[in-house]
């Protein structure tokens, strides 16, 4: 099961060099992993891949896919799951860059 993210959203971005990039972009990861793993038991996934790519030009391109894969049904809707973790993980970014503006 694969996801991409929902459309984009315009903020007024913070300067960001490109480590402070690389590393908002491992902590959307990590935040949108333990957003699934709250839901789905990670017992049940064989597989669990989720990259947040963001690339700053003039604007902030956010790119969130989610892929996972189950050992067995778990009965929960994933499709739903995936559309909430990808959301979820694009209000993080937009919450988090709003911070780093404020600071």
């Amino acid at each position: 099961m694969n996801h991409m993210s929902p459309t984009p959203t315009e903020i007024g971005l913070p300067s960001l060099n490109t480590q402070q990039i690389e590393n908002l972009a491992e902590e959307c990861e990590d935040e949108i992993t333990k957003f699934i793993l709250g839901k789905i038991p990670k017992k049940s996934l064989a597989e669990i891949s989720v990259s947040c790519i963001l690339e700053f030009n003039e604007e902030l391109d956010v790119d969130v896919q989610v892929d996972l894969e189950q050992n067995y049904d778990t009965g929960h809707q994933l499709d739903e799951i995936l559309d909430s973790a990808a959301r979820y993980g694009t209000e993080w970014l937009e919450k988090r860059l709003k911070e780093l503006k404020a600071d």
